[in-house]
């Protein structure tokens, strides 16, 4: 027994170490935490697809001028792919996203818990684009004709059927459908397709500066379809309501912000978020954001249209992204965060 004293007081010495370092890392992390709630202040991370462009410009005019902040949310800005943001959104790896909302039904119908709480887009932002002389005006004109999608899945997907509907026209009544990538302008450009599904308040813009003038035809002129708009997941709605309704208020002011002063808009974006953009691609630029706001307006910002969601949520049955209705399709949104007019 006398041999084992030393080693056992060896051990009770560690062992107090170890509670004290313990002890230690709990204060400082109780520390690290306090303070954040003492300054009020909670860290987002607010996803948004692509690259740094201007037609995110209301949400770097209500990070400029502090709208989150007076929300208590400290904001950081990230770019990147949408469907990488969905899933880890759905995960609770991040609480907040700017995603389309056919993904939404998508990742719902997967068992993916992520709630749509705020519509960014009024106007489905998709359309088909043809040269002039092509002679496509309607959806209808599309048959027999070669059409360009980046490929067959996505927004741009999803509103070209919706167009081939409207038009009494299906996949089988096109003389191809061409997967192009995003690469719209050059496959125009080059006559390697005849017309193209694109977002409208850009593309149209690029090809037009390559190579010719266009026809545009935009989805919500014959069909409405759910846009991109402000995601979460249930877990931030039942832990953190008041976070969920000042994210969506912040939007809801820059978005605001952008209506009345959009040459500021424009400076905030290409001066702080949009460095890369090229001098000579500012009026270019100063036109696609023009053209944004008039598909995000609308009376009642933020609401979506239950009907839309019927609509969507049709079309990806239809082309078997989907094998049947959600149980409870009206669970993919929540319009309860609204911020009052």
């Amino acid at each position: 027994m006398t041999a084992r004293r030393p080693q056992n007081r060896v051990r009770l010495v560690l062992l107090a170490l170890v509670v004290i370092l313990v002890i230690g890392l709990l204060a400082g992390t109780y520390l690290l935490t306090s303070k954040d709630e003492s300054e009020g202040e909670t860290r987002v991370t607010l996803f948004l697809s692509f690259i740094p462009s201007v037609q995110f410009a209301p949400v770097y005019v209500a990070a400029e001028r502090g709208y989150f902040a007076d929300e208590g949310i400290a904001i950081t800005l990230e770019h990147g792919s949408e469907p990488d943001g969905l899933e880890r959104i759905a995960t609770g790896d991040l609480r907040f996203g700017l995603i389309s909302g056919e993904q939404v039904i998508l990742a719902r119908a997967n068992g993916r818990p992520v709630v749509y709480i705020f519509e960014w887009y009024e106007r489905f932002p998709v359309g088909v684009v043809a040269p002039v002389d092509a002679g496509i005006s309607a959806p209808a004109d599309l048959a027999g004709r070669v059409v360009g999608v980046p490929g067959p899945f996505g927004a741009s997907y999803i509103g070209l059927r919706a167009l081939l509907k409207a038009g009494g026209l299906t996949e089988d009544d096109l003389a191809e459908l061409r997967s192009i990538g995003f690469a719209a302008p050059d496959s125009v450009c080059a006559g390697e397709v005849e017309a193209a599904a694109v977002y409208i308040a850009n593309e149209p813009l690029t090809i037009e500066q390559q190579c010719t003038d266009v026809v545009v035809i935009p989805v919500s002129d014959y069909a409405t379809l759910v846009a991109n708009g402000l995601v979460t997941n249930e877990q931030t709605i039942a832990d953190d309501p008041d976070l969920v309704r000042g994210m969506a208020r912040a939007i809801r002011r820059g978005l605001e912000a952008t209506f009345a002063d959009p040459d500021a808009a424009f400076t905030i974006s290409v001066e702080n978020y949009a460095r890369d953009l090229p001098q000579d691609e500012y009026d270019t630029q100063r036109q696609v954001l023009d053209n944004s706001i008039a598909l995000w307006r609308s009376d009642r910002l933020g609401e979506t249209d239950p009907a839309a969601w019927e609509a969507t949520q049709a079309i990806l049955i239809e082309t078997g992204f989907i094998d049947a209705p959600l149980d409870d399709l009206s669970a993919s949104y929540d319009m309860r965060f609204l911020p009052g007019d």
